[in-house]
């Protein structure tokens, strides 16, 4: 009885841990700490976002790529743009969000929120693994 007791507290104390670091994710996105949050990606991480998402060039395998495909892109041409988690659910290294996107296209001039759920994999205090699903929608509809 003992030993399951230390597996769940040990399972616990890692899905805490997977937890925190993904929050940090988030947080360190919203602050623009670009270091801070490339620092938690494994350097040969599996990313993959929403194929129908305007900026999906298949699966990136390294935190330079998701800065270069990804964030530099957005904020050129998003203003205002956020990533909103507002549930995260946890089971040891596996974590999803639930939250929703916001912002507005500069070129067009048009806002939009959509919803998104995030699937991310955590092995030893590293993002390894990203995959978005998302309504991309609103997002195509604020660009054209």
């Amino acid at each position: 009885m003992t030993e399951a007791l230390h597996l769940i507290a040990s399972l616990r104390s890692e899905n805490v841990q997977s937890i925190s670091i993904v929050r940090a994710f988030y947080e360190r996105l919203t602050t623009g700490d670009v270091d801070g949050l490339t620092a938690l990606l494994a350097p040969d991480l599996e990313w993959t976002e929403l194929e129908s998402f305007p900026y999906y060039s298949g699966t990136w395998r390294t935190p330079d790529e998701v800065l270069e495909k990804l964030l530099v892109p957005l904020s050129r041409d998003w203003a205002d743009f956020s990533v909103r988690p507002s549930e995260f659910i946890g089971d040891a290294d596996r974590i999803v969000t639930i939250g929703a996107y916001a912002g507005v296209h500069r070129a067009t001039g048009k806002a939009m929120r959509a919803a998104f759920a995030h699937l991310w994999r955590v092995r030893q205090g590293k993002i390894v693994r990203f995959d978005m699903v998302a309504d991309a929608s609103p997002i195509l509809s604020a660009m054209a």
